[in-house]
């Protein structure tokens, strides 16, 4: 027995201390944006509008993050692996900036593009499920409003995709600047 090994970094799981904050921070005006979008297009009021659409936003956050986040974890312990050989390695080189338990000094040693890379995806794989549960769930609100009135599913999930379109064309400008700034450090 060659004695205890380290424990093993994951980049992902500290980077959420980074994302829950900043998804709570703009999640009033993502929620803003979708309802102002979909409140014509699907006849709502804009307080039943900002309602329908801020427990549908809740909703996707609660289930989007943690899924987003084991499809990303799982693709990016296979790229490091890749690029770092095994996990002993991986460790290796993401402790060489010195101490370990420095995240900042820790990530600086990873090539930038793989980061972008896992940004770029999280985001994407966040979108989709958005799209999905949001578009699931104002449907079936739309439904519960009482006789005579008509949701087509299909208008229902266009307006919550162009909705979510909007929302994320926000976080995107936001996500771009804010990466570029830690870059140029």
């Amino acid at each position: 027995m060659n004695g205890p090994s380290p424990l093993l970094a994951d980049a992902i799981l500290p980077s959420l201390i980074w994302i829950w904050p900043v998804t709570v921070v703009l999640l009033l005006p993502i929620i803003a944006v979708e309802a102002q979008y979909a409140r014509r297009r699907l006849n709502l009021m804009p307080g039943q509008a900002f309602r329908v659409f801020g427990i549908a936003n809740i909703i996707s956050t609660i289930i989007g993050f943690p899924l987003a986040t084991v499809v990303a974890n799982i693709l990016q312990i296979k790229v490091q692996n890749h690029f770092y050989g095994s996990p002993q390695l991986n460790f290796e080189q993401w402790s060489r900036g010195g101490d370990p338990s420095n995240l900042a000094r820790g990530l600086g040693q990873y090539p930038h593009w793989p980061l972008l890379a896992a940004a770029g995806l999280m985001f994407s794989l966040c979108f989709l499920i958005s799209w999905w549960v949001e578009g699931a769930y104002v449907h079936w609100r739309l439904v519960r409003r009482g006789p005579g009135v008509t949701a087509e599913k299909s208008q229902t999930v266009l307006v919550v995709r162009n909705a979510n379109v909007l929302s994320y064309v926000l976080l995107a400008a936001i996500s771009i600047i804010s990466m570029l700034a830690w870059l140029s450090r």
